[in-house]
């Protein structure tokens, strides 16, 4: 007889670019030991920290910060490999116009004001950042422009407003030539240790999950739209862009994102250098090698 499965207490943002991954999670259609807890960003990072959670959502800025701490979950994280309409610079002024003026900032990111920074350096486009809890439209009200993320960026994208709008995951990538990671679930690298046979449930319910809603692309969307305000074909074109596999390619584009944070001076100097080391010791607490997981059906470039 099986033993009872442990509950992990797993983090969770509620955007919509981690539906796929976590909504049959969520809605039990996928059983397993995960119990959901939503929150913001900023609390589910402190509760993480703390010890009040197993495992989370996390930015890859945050990820970066505290990978002393912290252990990825192999085989999954939310990226794009060019445009993806949720992490913009809008404004109603032409761009070209930002140079020296404040730009406002969400409260509700860490690692997007990081690659705004990156990419206005590499242009050499010298802005102000200031964050705000204003929304939009509001914040254009106070600003010239804004740094929109997630559900509000594409809100602001289906704008009727004549909006200008620069989209930074297609700024990267035309850059770089590498995937922008926006996300990852991580876990407890004590929890991890202590219990790495969780990680392993961890990781094989979230792919379940991930796997049911490459399957049911028509449910699942049907599902975002009784929480969001979008079109079933704006939906699709919006999941069309993300990619969900945490592979070799995603792992250069984090590393490159730390090269690049730790040059315009958000990172302390070797965090890239110890991401590989990271890497390894994430993977060696488990029991066997990480299963590749295939692109989301329908739903990649």
């Amino acid at each position: 007889m099986e033993r009872p499965l442990s509950r992990i207490q797993l983090g969770e943002i509620q955007f919509l670019n981690s539906w796929p991954v976590t909504y049959a999670l969520r809605t039990r259609i996928v059983e397993s030991p995960v119990h959901l807890v939503a929150g913001t960003p900023a609390d589910l990072n402190r509760r993480l920290l703390a010890g009040e959670l197993d495992a989370s959502a996390v930015s890859s800025f945050m990820y970066l910060r505290h990978q002393e701490e912290l252990v990825p979950v192999p085989g999954l994280c939310i990226r794009s490999d060019g445009g993806v309409h949720s992490v913009l610079v809008v404004s109603r002024q032409p761009l070209t116009t930002l140079k020296g003026r404040t730009i406002g900032v969400s409260n509700q990111g860490a690692t997007t004001p990081v690659l705004l920074r990156i990419l206005a350096a590499h242009r050499q486009l010298k802005i102000n950042l200031e964050v705000t809890q204003l929304r939009f439209p509001e914040i254009l009200e106070e600003y010239p422009a804004a740094l929109l993320i997630g559900d509000e960026a594409l809100v602001a994208s289906q704008s009727s407003e004549n909006l200008q709008w620069w989209d930074l995951g297609e700024a990267w990538t035309s850059w770089t030539k590498q995937p922008f990671i926006y996300a990852l679930w991580v876990v407890r690298r004590q929890w991890a240790q202590q219990q790495p046979e969780l990680l392993e449930q961890l990781k094989e319910a979230l792919q379940s999950s991930y796997d049911w809603g490459r399957g049911h692309e028509n449910e699942l969307i049907t599902g975002m739209r009784t929480t969001f305000p979008f079109e079933a074909n704006f939906l699709r074109k919006y999941l069309k862009a993300l990619s969900y596999e945490f592979d070799a390619k995603a792992w250069d584009g984090l590393n490159r994102f730390a090269k690049e944070a730790e040059a315009v001076g958000e990172l302390t100097k070797g965090t890239a250098q110890r991401l590989s080391s990271s890497r390894k010791r994430g993977s060696d607490l488990l029991a066997e090698p990480v299963k590749r997981i295939p692109a989301f059906a329908g739903m990649t470039k």
